[in-house]
């Protein structure tokens, strides 16, 4: 008999957020927004005022207890409009040399996302390079980039593949 998810025994969650819980926790986060949801009230936002949103970092031995090989993020994302070209960005860094950039990929909504003014969902896996060390630095957020017009994010999970 064949398994639904070929992979379902090896997968773990890492982190999920549908940015409910963030406001009045902390320090202000300027991307949070009710502007639009997916579900709830909050999402985040960047816009020609915000160039990143907030951002989920972490080393990797404490994001997994296991070697993470192959990420899946998803998750529901917006654009107002055809100049909202933001980009979410899954970046791998070394703190021991100044955040040196080990990996860098990304999802660009324009090419990723269709439709205007509403809710999409997403998802995209990820291959890393072989011989990422615990101690290395993930790192996931959107960025403006060149967008015009605001792009949100909500309901964002990051799955450990293998």
């Amino acid at each position: 008999m064949l398994s639904p998810r070929p992979n379902a025994a090896s997968a773990e969650q890492i982190t999920f957020n549908d940015f409910e819980a963030l406001d009045g926790w902390g320090t202000p986060v300027p991307s949070l927004t009710t502007e639009q949801a997916h579900s709830g009230r909050f999402s985040i936002k960047v816009d020609g005022a915000q160039e990143y949103s907030f951002n989920y970092s972490n080393a990797l031995g404490k994001a997994s207890t296991n070697r993470i090989s192959k990420l899946m993020i998803n998750g529901w994302a917006m654009r107002a409009g055809k100049d909202g070209t933001a980009t979410l960005v899954i970046e791998i860094t070394d703190p021991a040399q100044n955040r040196k950039q080990l990996f860098w990929q990304s999802i660009n909504f324009a090419d990723e996302l269709k439709e205007v003014n509403q809710w999409q969902p997403f998802k995209r896996e990820f291959v890393l390079p072989a011989g990422l060390t615990a101690d290395k630095e993930l790192r996931v957020y959107l960025w403006r980039n060149s967008a015009a017009q605001p792009a949100y994010l909500d309901d964002l999970t990051l799955t450990r593949l293998e």
